[in-house]
């Protein structure tokens, strides 16, 4: 009886562990293409780009810093942000 339940135990290990490998391996490809993807974006930010961050909140660039950037909003008011905070550039 014993052999049995031992038996299962370790078949029910054995499957969770190949259904967690598996699910990393799909994971893993879709995380290094995101990055890829965010790392263009931020490093092809240019003034006068209009933008969209993370919040929703557009914005046209001013200036673009190492890690900050300004944005001037509908009201003209300008604020700086970081440059991470930005997930799409708008097609103009």
């Amino acid at each position: 009886m014993w052999q049995n339940i031992l038996a299962s135990s370790v078949v029910m290990i054995v499957f969770l562990l190949v259904m967690a490998l598996v699910y990393y391996f799909l994971n893993f490809k879709n995380v290094k293409k995101q990055k890829e993807h965010y790392r263009k974006l931020h490093q092809e930010l240019a003034v006068g780009q209009q933008v969209i961050f993370l919040n929703g909140v557009y914005g046209t660039l001013t200036r673009v810093g190492n890690e900050t950037v300004d944005v001037k909003v509908k009201s003209n008011a300008v604020m700086e942000v970081s440059r991470f905070a930005i997930t799409e550039v708008v097609a103009q």
